[in-house]
């Protein structure tokens, strides 16, 4: 248990090491919460600057294998 949270439900991403060091038990398993979308908007009417699209490529690129797992 850590800080004495008990159960609370949160991103399994987030705390996958933790899971994984024992620190925390995953509780219901089977049971995983419909998963929550992430979405990077920007406005339409503007050219996407090279900046954002760096960013928009490097979470895909980091976040992309891990959301798929």
């Amino acid at each position: 248990m850590r800080l004495g949270l008990g159960l609370f439900q949160a991103p399994k991403l987030r705390y996958a090491e933790d899971i994984e060091a024992g620190r925390l038990v995953e509780v219901l398993p089977d049971f995983p919460p419909t998963p929550t979308p992430i979405s990077v908007l920007y406005p339409r009417s503007r050219q996407l600057s090279p900046r954002v699209r760096v960013f928009v490529d490097w979470l895909v690129e980091i976040l992309g294998p891990k959301l798929e797992a």
